[in-house]
């Protein structure tokens, strides 16, 4: 009984793991030092490695949508330590909805693992390690009815375009970042905001959403 979901371990989780987020900080130098194969990721000039979990306001929004949408299968691109994967589980658990969710980070996926073990929520979500593209081209298989898209911006439409065979009619589709990070993903924005396959709208919270619904 002690290793059952509750609500409050669960946001016990989520405040340690958004505490940290205000102030972990990796130099990639320092990090390749002891780990020669860390991938070779997208980084702000900086050069600062960060865990860019999404902030409260937008977890709190996709565990609603995935409540309201009830998916049974909702894909992530970008676990990071496991944030937005916590509170989407959240949502999916209730009705028996699993969560699968890529990082191309092992270090960040072991945590994230550690993570939704803490929260109780391991059962729900399941995790690749590699590249979103080389996940998405040898591994992805079968209907996907919700997405989370936050990985590397300029390689959104790529990702989109390798999973739309798998989406089902209403299929969610968010992609985080659409207004900080607009001008790396223009090519994506342009695309879902422009088919007809697609009615999507800008949700102007936090970091801004790029919400789409799959028409047909």
């Amino acid at each position: 009984m002690g290793r059952e979901f509750t609500e409050q371990n669960f946001l016990r989780v989520s405040d340690e793991l958004e505490e940290i987020n205000r102030v972990f900080e990796e130099d990639i130098d320092e990090v390749l030092v002891d780990n020669p194969d860390y991938p070779r990721i997208w980084l702000p000039p900086d050069r600062k490695i960060r865990l860019w979990s999404v902030p409260r306001t937008t977890a709190e929004f996709l565990r609603t949508q995935v409540l309201i949408k009830r998916p049974p299968t909702i894909l992530e691109l970008g676990t990071s330590a496991g944030y937005s994967a916590l509170w989407m589980a959240a949502g999916a658990r209730e009705y028996g909805g699993k969560v699968y969710t890529v990082e191309v980070a092992r270090p960040k996926s072991d945590w994230a693992a550690e993570n939704f073990e803490e929260a109780r929520l391991g059962q729900t979500i399941f995790q690749y390690v590699g590249w979103a593209e080389d996940i998405l081209r040898r591994s992805w298989r079968g209907d996907t009815d919700f997405v989370f898209l936050d990985a590397d911006k300029p390689n959104y439409l790529k990702y989109m375009q390798l999973l739309e065979p798998y989406l089902t009619e209403g299929a969610v589709i968010i992609a985080d970042n659409a207004l900080d990070y607009g001008d790396l993903m223009q090519d994506y924005l342009n695309y879902i905001t422009t088919s007809p396959d697609y009615y999507s709208y800008l949700l102007r919270i936090d970091h801004g959403l790029m919400i789409s619904v799959k028409l047909r």
